[in-house]
């Protein structure tokens, strides 16, 4: 079948994102441009949530080639401290974390996703939903201050520390320990 040349086609390429230079304090807060504040190791931080929930998933870092592909993917990217690469969330365990939202704050120098996980919904192959298992309970008390000018202000004080195992954590199988391990 030949092809007319006069029948426009169309391609789908992936959005392009145009990273805008930091000009002003208003452009970065009260405007409508992209101006990311990568640290000095070009990074930023990342809070992942889940979509209905809003349970918090993980805490990652974002550089500029993972910002850029989250946006044109629709699929979390980040940059791994721990493996020194750009790293697809989900790509080798399947966990592929879909971005329903991406929102960054007004200094852009932080951003927060709101993912759905298809399947499972599980955030880290070796727990059932969530890589945050560990829950500190803080015990409170209330000191009186001693300063002199004002005797009676009640200041909080943290009394005891101590973290407890989230019942969410499932025991490691043989499966999950082995694909762990073989990923390391």
């Amino acid at each position: 079948m030949k092809s007319n040349p006069d029948t426009p086609h169309t391609i789908d390429a992936p959005p392009q994102v145009a990273f805008r230079p930091r000009t002003s304090v208003e452009q970065v807060e009260e405007g409508r441009e992209l101006a990311p504040e990568f640290d000095r190791d070009g990074l930023i931080v990342c809070v992942t949530t889940e979509a209905d929930s809003g349970e918090v998933l993980m805490l990652g870092y974002i550089d500029r080639e993972a910002l850029e592909k989250t946006v044109q993917t629709g699929e979390a990217h980040y940059w791994s401290r721990s493996r020194i690469t750009l790293w697809h969330r989900g790509a080798t365990s399947g966990l592929v974390q879909m971005v329903e939202e991406m929102r960054i704050d007004d200094d852009q120098d932080a951003v927060s996703l709101r993912v759905r996980v298809p399947g499972s919904g599980a955030s880290c192959p070796l727990v059932t939903t969530r890589a945050f298992i560990g829950a500190f309970r803080l015990q409170r008390s209330v000191k009186r201050e001693t300063n002199s000018s004002s005797p009676n202000q009640a200041r909080p004080s943290i009394q005891s520390l101590s973290m407890e195992t989230h019942p969410i954590r499932q025991s490691f199988s043989s499966e999950s320990t082995r694909n762990f391990r073989d990923r390391a």
